[in-house]
């Protein structure tokens, strides 16, 4: 499967190589829901519902990427250190360069070979790549004028298998098998779509990845 020069035709269109992440702002927001045990359960029973917030920034483009990812209080601190040590694979990246080829990014700032000591793919640095890898999501939408969920749809089966790293997946599904299932479930997007807008689509997780 090779990529097309039609692929991702609109975001060519929208960006160009000099469009590259000048800055990545990182914040450490917290919230008490410890005091009344808001989102507590038996293993955490005193959450302080917390984020380790993300702002990319890119030359030459006025909006910006908002990510986070998700903890609840002590330790918040570890993951916003965890995202300061992937600013130097961040800083100075193309967004065309990684929209058009958002697996080999992914892989890169996940097997960066003396981060992965720690847990690229587990753990604190999975975490810090969640938050950049959210607000660069967020960012493309803004640039396409849709919401996420709308810029995935509106995806051909190609693009989609562009997004992914299929280092591990291939064991399981091969990147054929998984292009054919989604071929074969093109006929029902258009009412997928008019359902999710409609009704939405009520999702919750916290798990790490």
């Amino acid at each position: 499967i090779t990529m097309a020069a039609s692929y991702f035709a609109s975001t060519k269109e929208l960006l160009e190589p000099g469009n590259v992440i000048s800055e990545v702002l990182i914040r450490d927001i917290r919230f008490p829901t410890s005091l009344e045990a808001h989102g507590s359960d038996a293993m955490h029973k005193d959450p302080d519902y917390s984020a380790a917030y993300v702002i990319i920034a890119v030359d030459g483009i006025e909006h910006k990427g908002h990510g986070l990812t998700f903890t609840v209080g002590r330790g918040n601190e570890i993951v916003c250190s965890a995202i300061t040590a992937l600013l130097p694979l961040v800083i100075g990246k193309s967004v065309l360069d990684i929209y058009t080829d958002f697996a080999t990014f992914w892989h890169s700032i996940t097997c960066e070979s003396q981060l992965r000591w720690i847990g690229p793919e587990k753990g604190a640095v999975h975490l810090a790549v969640a938050a950049v890898v959210n607000a660069l999501w967020d960012l493309w939408g803004k640039l396409e004028g849709k919401p996420v969920w709308k810029l995935l749809c509106d995806m051909t089966p190609e693009e989609i298998m562009s997004l992914i790293d299929w280092q591990y997946l291939s064991d399981a599904l091969t990147k054929e098998e998984a292009l054919e299932i989604l071929r074969s479930k093109q006929s029902m997007r258009s009412k997928r779509i008019e359902e999710v807008s409609k009704s939405g689509y009520p999702a919750y997780t916290t798990s790490v990845g």
